[in-house]
């Protein structure tokens, strides 16, 4: 009896709907099926990031490698750990096979006039 979309969500504890993405949006890393909308929730879940988008990207080891690009919130000063604690993050939320490769701190992300994130940009 619902209607399935395509997109992904989740429900926070506010009681707020926040919309993830598409869910047919998919990377392969050494065999494992991984969203995109998974490791962004997981890495927005963190608490210096106001927003990511992750793409892959390819590997000669695993066939594709997670790469992510993050907004940081405005309290947040970048340092030399954040970025490991924010793969260790997604690595402890998900699995260690989703930590990204890479992750960049940008300044804003590439969208489109409707809000949505270019990826392919990226």
């Amino acid at each position: 009896g619902w209607y399935f979309a395509g997109d992904g969500a989740k429900l926070d504890t506010d009681g707020d709907l926040w919309v993830l993405g598409r869910v047919d949006d998919v990377m392969n890393v050494s065999g494992h099926r991984i969203s995109t909308a998974e490791v962004e929730s997981a890495l927005v879940g963190h608490p210096s990031v106001a927003e990511a988008a992750v793409v892959g990207a390819t590997d000669p080891t695993t066939g594709q490698g997670i790469v992510a690009f993050v907004i940081l919130t405005g309290s947040t000063t970048p340092d030399d750990t954040l970025v490991d604690t924010l793969k260790a993050e997604v690595s402890k939320q998900i699995s260690p096979i989703a930590k990204p490769r890479e992750i960049h701190i940008v300044p804003e992300l590439p969208k489109t006039r409707s809000g949505k994130i270019m990826r392919r940009l990226l």
